[in-house]
């Protein structure tokens, strides 16, 4: 994912900007791995091999994403209005 990718990027569900944290990226330029967050809503959308998941909440695997935010280092709390756990309140 390219940077100018990035900066067209909006939370599916709300439509906010995301804030973007890059964990990997190439010495190009290319967004290998990251966290892409919505500071409105909570929700987090990892960047793996380069694809952001930016897909409802319905349709994501908490039990693929979770290990890989664990090894990012980042912390999940329930979230009331949400299937998925959001990012505890310290990691945003």
């Amino acid at each position: 994912m390219t940077k100018e990718l990035l900066e067209k990027l909006c939370c599916p569900i709300d439509k906010h900007d995301l804030d973007a944290n890059i964990i990997n990226e190439r010495e190009d330029g290319e967004i290998l791995e990251g966290l892409l967050s919505c500071p409105e809503c909570n929700r987090y959308f990892p960047v793996i091999y380069g694809i952001p998941i930016l897909i409802p909440d319905e349709y994501r695997d908490e039990s693929m994403e979770k290990p890989l935010l664990k090894k990012w280092g980042y912390e999940l709390a329930e979230g009331e209005d949400s299937a998925l756990p959001l990012l505890a309140e310290s990691e945003r």
